[in-house]
């Protein structure tokens, strides 16, 4: 209990905690490891599978991933009472108590005065839907009570059961951060780092394979809805993108980084040796996945995807390694990316190019995105305090439609937005002091501060928060998750010693 007590004060007072003692205490930092071990091998199972049920989004599929963080955060919590933990900065760890504790307030059952005080609109809205008096007065003789005692109780929460599930997610997402802190700064990011390289070179095997045989079902009988691109185990080819341009930075960062071990100090010809032999044959596996990865983001169609990851993958081959192999490396990054699209140029070159010519109508077209994100906007003044309630933009964005949005939107296209609509100013006030301290970690990983693998980590946590603007990929859990994962690992990297920092 001591132990746990210095590492929060730790945590409070600054980013570097001390390893333990193993000199003194070789039992206990012994237990430490395998306890962080097993926090990283469960980690990076979650990661992988999570995908696979289409992303998590079913209610199955997040049902097991919210299990699945509940059971890491068993162990994280168990390791925390016994020895020092690293922690996420303290402005991150305010903003997401805030943002939790919001979503328990939208749920509360606070009566129709305190919601009618706070949000006068989520007041009308629920009054809407109760019968007026005759109605009432007919249901009481039939049932022999008032009806109203069977109903929700009123909440800030226009629809209290999406907002629960939305905070329950929202909890499993906040173990996760805490959890890839502690992996990252006892363990390092090169396994996890591996461990998505491998994952999204088969994701993107899975989907070439089912792209180019035609298939029109995807893994449990279930209908495709993007026949026209290849989407892996995910249902919407952007987020198959998504989930992928943050694998790739992560494992180019791990190549560059085994690459650059192995190529400085001994001899030449000691090294040449190490770089053909096993180290080598390591490097060249987890090539191929890159390669097979890049070919299977090219074959998703995604156009903003395609190029975020494009940017992304290309900026963590840049950034790593010393400044005299620049040359070197754009040529490298040019081979790896030529490779790559001979899929592309052979199966749907043309469609992707038509896309691309077509990107503007999406976005300015009458019933576009570009109106939906007004309507949203309008969503926010109608719920400016405490937002309308977490998850529940699919409820009650039919109220702001324009006449021209034809389509049914379950989201607004752009997390940020909607994040704005759904949790109103306390929320945005909450969503910069997280938002802030992850955006301040990507550019200490941007600068090679954390090491090599951690400019992989920013690299694709940044494409993945740019994608946010155009697209839903934080809704979801999949790709949350591995974001989440992204920005705790690089959160780690800040209590490492700096000898190990250097080496990672």
């Amino acid at each position: 209990m001591t132990n746990w007590i210095q590492s929060r004060r730790r945590s409070w007072a600054g980013p570097v905690a001390q390893a333990p003692d193993r000199e003194r205490f070789p039992s206990h930092a012994e237990e430490a490891d395998t306890l962080a071990r097993a926090l990283e091998i469960g980690l990076i199972v979650l990661l992988v599978l999570a995908p696979l049920p289409f992303g998590s989004v079913g209610p199955r599929g997040r049902l097991a991933f919210e299990l699945g963080s509940l059971a890491l955060g068993a162990v994280w919590f168990l390791r925390a009472l016994r020895y020092p933990v690293a922690l996420p900065p303290r402005v991150c760890l305010i903003g997401l108590v805030g943002l939790i504790a919001l979503g328990m307030v939208q749920i509360a059952p606070i009566g129709d005065r305190g919601v009618g005080l706070i949000s006068p609109n989520a007041m009308t809205i629920q009054e809407q839907t109760r019968p007026d008096d005759r109605i009432l007065a007919a249901e009481t003789r039939l049932l022999g009570q008032n009806p109203r005692t069977l109903g929700r109780p009123t909440t800030l929460s226009v629809d209290s059961r999406a907002t629960a599930s939305a905070v329950r997610t929202g909890c499993a997402l906040a173990v996760l951060l805490l959890v890839a802190t502690t992996v990252g700064g006892t363990r390092g990011l090169t396994g996890i780092g591996t461990a998505l390289l491998l994952s999204g070179g088969l994701q993107a095997l899975y989907g070439i394979l089912v792209y180019t045989s035609g298939q029109t079902t995807l893994l449990a009988g279930v209908e495709r809805a993007y026949l026209d691109s290849a989407t892996g185990t995910f249902v919407n080819r952007n987020h198959f993108a998504g989930y992928l341009s943050m694998a790739l930075c992560c494992g180019a960062a791990v190549i560059a980084d085994r690459i650059l071990r192995h190529a400085t100090g001994g001899d030449l010809r000691r090294r040449w040796i190490e770089l053909v032999g096993g180290e080598g044959s390591r490097v060249l596996l987890l090539g191929l996945a890159l390669v097979l990865g890049l070919a299977g983001l090219f074959l998703s169609m995604s156009r903003a995807g395609i190029a975020l990851g494009l940017i992304a993958l290309t900026l963590t081959l840049l950034a790593c390694g010393r400044r005299r192999e620049l040359p070197l490396r754009a040529v490298v990054a040019l081979l790896i990316v030529g490779v790559a699209l001979v899929p592309l140029l052979h199966v749907g070159g043309a469609h992707l190019l038509e896309r691309y010519a077509d990107s503007a109508s999406g976005l300015s077209a009458a019933g576009g995105r570009a109106r939906v994100w007004a309507n949203t906007l309008l969503l926010f003044r109608a719920f400016p305090v405490a937002g309308s309630g977490w998850g529940t933009f699919a409820a009650v964005y039919p109220l702001f439609r324009s006449s021209e949005v034809r389509l049914f939107y379950a989201h607004a296209h752009n997390d940020w937005i909607q994040a704005l609509a759904e949790a109103g100013v306390i929320g945005l006030a909450f969503g910069l002091l997280t938002l802030g301290s992850v955006l301040a970690a990507v550019v200490d990983g941007f600068r090679g501060a954390r090491g090599t693998v951690a400019i992989g980590f920013a690299a694709g946590l940044s494409a993945m928060l740019l994608h946010a603007l155009i697209d839903f990929g934080f809704h979801i859990p999949a790709n949350a998750a591995t974001a989440v994962v992204l920005a705790g690992g690089l959160f780690g990297c800040a209590w490492r010693e700096p000898r190990v920092t250097a080496k990672r």
